[in-house]
C-alpha cells in the first residue's frame, strides 16, 4: 500500500515510532497544563499564579537548554530522549499520589511543573536532532509538519481526553491520566533504533562543559540563515504564542465561559494545528515552503489579534482554529529549516537554542502578561502583541535580505544558503 505523500515520513518504522511515542508524551504535557492552570485558578483566583506556573513548565529550556544541547550532542540521543521520558512519567505519578492524599498546593503543582519543563527541553531537543537521521533530508520538512500535528495538535488530544475528566472529576484525575501516557511514551521510545556516531558520544569533559556550548553559539553567530531563523521564533512565540495565562479570565470575562469551554477552545487550537500542518506536509520546493513562512507568519499574528475581538464562545472556538494552524505552520516550516541548515556536529546544540528562544520567548511572555493583567485586560493584550507581530514581520521583509531569500527562486535561495554556511 503506497503511502500519501502527506504522511510520507511516517513510512519510516523508527521515524514512526518516535512520532507515536512524541503524540503520548506530548499529549501528557498539554492534559497538565490544562489541569494545573484551571485548579490554580480556582484555588487562587490569581492569573499571576497561572502566569507562574507556565513560566515554570517554560524557563528551564532558558536555564538548562545549553547543557541539554551539549548532552544531545554528546549522549546516545535515544537512550537520553527515554530516560527524560519515563522521569516525568515519575514525575506526574508523585503529583497524583499527592493529590489522592491532599497535599497539592499552588506551589507543589508549580515545582512538578519545572521538572516536567526540563525533562520536556530534553524530550523535545533529542526529537528534534534525531529526525534528519531517521527520514530523507527531502522530506525532511514532512517530518517537522507531522511532528507539528503532535507538537501543537496534542493540544486537541490532550484537551479532547482532559476536558470530559477536568468537569466530570477534577484536575486530579487528569494528573492520573498525564502519568499513564508519559508511561506509555517512555515504553514507545523504547522501540526506536537510532545509531549515532562515536565521535558525538565522547564522554564529556566536566571541567570544561561550557566550551562546547561556546562553540554552539558561535556557530550560530556565524550562519546568517540560522540566526535569522532563531531570531523569528523568538518574536513569533512571545507576541503571539504566548497567551495561554491569560485564556482562562479570557473565557471568563469576555465570553462568559467556564471550565469546559476553557477545556474546548483549548482542543479546537490544537485541531487547528493538526488541520494546518497535515494540508501543508506534502509542499516540497524550498521556494514553496518559504512563501508559506511568511503568509503564516503575517496570519499568526492577525488570528491572535480577531481572537481578542471575540465577543462569543462559537467564534472563539472557530478563530480558536486559525490560531492553532497558522502558528503551528510556521513553527514546523521554521524547524525545519534550521535543522536543514545545521551540521549534524551541531544539530543538538541548534535544535536546543532553537528551543530555548522559543520556550523562553513563551515563558518570558506568560508571566508578564499574567502579572500585567490587572493593568491590561487579556482582550487588549491579545490585539497588541498580535499586532505588533504582522508589523514586525513587515518590517523585517523590507529589511531583511536573508528573509526574503526564503521565498525567491531557488537558484537566489540556494547561494544564500552557501553563503550562510561559509560565513
Amino acid at each position: 500500500m503506497k503511502i500519501p505523500k502527506t504522511l510520507a515520513s511516517l513510512g519510516y518504522r523508527d521515524y514512526r515510532l518516535l512520532w507515536f511515542s512524541s503524540a503520548l508524551a506530548n499529549s501528557g504535557q498539554f492534559a497538565f497544563t490544562i489541569a494545573a492552570s484551571w485548579l490554580i485558578f480556582s484555588i487562587t483566583k490569581s492569573t499571576a499564579l497561572v502566569g507562574i506556573a507556565m513560566f515554570a513548565t517554560m524557563i528551564p529550556g532558558v536555564l538548562f537548554g545549553p547543557i541539554i544541547g551539549v548532552l544531545v550532542d554528546r549522549i546516545h540521543r535515544r537512550k537520553l530522549l527515554s530516560f527524560a521520558i519515563f522521569v516525568n512519567a515519575t514525575n506526574l505519578g508523585t503529583l497524583t499520589i499527592l493529590s489522592i492524599v491532599g497535599l497539592v498546593t499552588p506551589w507543589v503543582i508549580i515545582a512538578c511543573a519545572f521538572l516536567l519543563g526540563i525533562c520536556f527541553n530534553i524530550q523535545m531537543t533529542c526529537t528534534n536532532a534525531m529526525m534528519p537521521s531517521l527520514i530523507p533530508k527531502e522530506i525532511l520538512f514532512n517530518g517537522t509538519a507531522l511532528q507539528g500535528t503532535i507538537s501543537h495538535g496534542a493540544g486537541f488530544l490532550g484537551s479532547a481526553i482532559a476536558s470530559p475528566i477536568l468537569v466530570l472529576f477534577g484536575p486530579y484525575a487528569v494528573f492520573g491520566l498525564c502519568f499513564f501516557l508519559y508511561l506509555s511514551a517512555g515504553i514507545q521510545s523504547l522501540w526506536v533504533h537510532f545509531s549515532q556516531s562515536s565521535n558525538r558520544t565522547d564522554r564529556l569533559n566536566i571541567k570544561n562543559v561550557f566550551k562546547p556550548v561556546i562553540e554552539g553559539f558561535v556557530y550560530i553567530r556565524r550562519t546568517p540563515l540560522l540566526e535569522l531563523m532563531i531570531m523569528m521564533v523568538f518574536f513569533h512565540c512571545i507576541l503571539t504564542m504566548a497567551y495561554t495565562s491569560l485564556l482562562p479570565e479570557f473565557i471568563s470575562t469576555e465570553i462568559g465561559g467556564n471550565s469546559g469551554v476553557y477545556g474546548t477552545l483549548t482542543m479546537f487550537i490544537g485541531l487547528g494545528a493538526i488541520i494546518g500542518n497535515l494540508s501543508t506536509a506534502a509542499i516540497s520546493t524550498m521556494r514553496g515552503q518559504g512563501i508559506l513562512y511568511i503568509v503564516m507568519a503575517i496570519a499568526s499574528g492577525l488570528t491572535l489579534f480577531f481572537l481578542g475581538l471575540t465577543q462569543s464562545v462559537f467564534m472563539a472556538f472557530f478563530i480558536g482554529l486559525a490560531v492553532g494552524g497558522t502558528q503551528a505552520v510556521f513553527m514546523a516550516i521554521n524547524l525545519a529549516f534550521v535543522l536543514r541548515f545545521a551540521n549534524d556536529e551541531f544539530r543538538g546544540r541548534v535544535a536546543s537554542v532553537n528551543f530555548i528562544f522559543a520556550s523562553g520567548a513563551m515563558a518570558l511572555g506568560n508571566f508578564l502578561y499574567g502579572a500585567i493583567s490587572e493593568v491590561i485586560p487579556p482582550k487588549l493584550n491579545m490585539l497588541t502583541t498580535g499586532g505588533l507581530f504582522v508589523i514586525l514581520v513587515v518590517i523585517m521583509l523590507g529589511f531583511s535580505s536573508g528573509l526574503r531569500s526564503l521565498y525567491q527562486k531557488r537558484e537566489h535561495f540556494s547561494q544564500e544558503q552557501q553563503i550562510s554556511a561559509n560565513m
